[in-house]
């Protein structure tokens, strides 16, 4: 095991030996990533709706997504509406447009989830990496994932 495998071990046993089960807390070294993000499938679009406009998004993930739009700026909060092909419903809410980097790309995070509407999002995450990685297997002639 690397020392960041050991150190995330302990981290897991300390926690398991100290704390109730309502109270753990686990840490792991720091990767610079907040969720992991997938790109929405043309076929099967997340539509969004960012201060009543559709918008594209680059990627989604369960913290947030990027986009390009001009519409918004850097440091604003914006209401949004999210329609997932994995979902019936909408999510609605705001999120806080916290980044801009050199290709014009603005990072949205979402505020104040609920617990349902972050378990969605992590359910269609899911899902597209399934997809993705079963797209890969099949041009690689290699089984699919179940």
């Amino acid at each position: 095991a690397t020392k960041s495998q050991a150190q995330f071990t302990r981290t897991l046993w300390f926690a398991w030996l100290n704390a109730d089960m309502s109270d753990i807390t686990v840490s792991a070294p720091s990767s610079g990533r907040k969720a992991y993000s997938v790109v929405p499938n043309p076929d099967e679009p997340v539509i969004l709706q960012l201060d009543g406009a559709l918008t594209r998004i680059l990627d989604i993930s369960a913290a947030g997504f990027a986009t390009t739009s001009e519409s918004i700026t850097s440091g604003s909060r914006y209401p949004f509406t999210l329609d997932l092909p994995t979902m019936k419903r909408s999510i609605k809410g705001y999120v806080d447009v916290t980044t801009e980097d050199k290709n014009d790309e603005l990072f949205c995070r979402f505020v104040e989830l609920s617990v349902d509407e972050t378990e969605a999002l992590h359910h269609y995450v899911l899902v597209r990496q399934k997809e993705a990685l079963r797209a890969i297997r099949a041009n690689n002639g290699l089984s699919s994932i179940r």
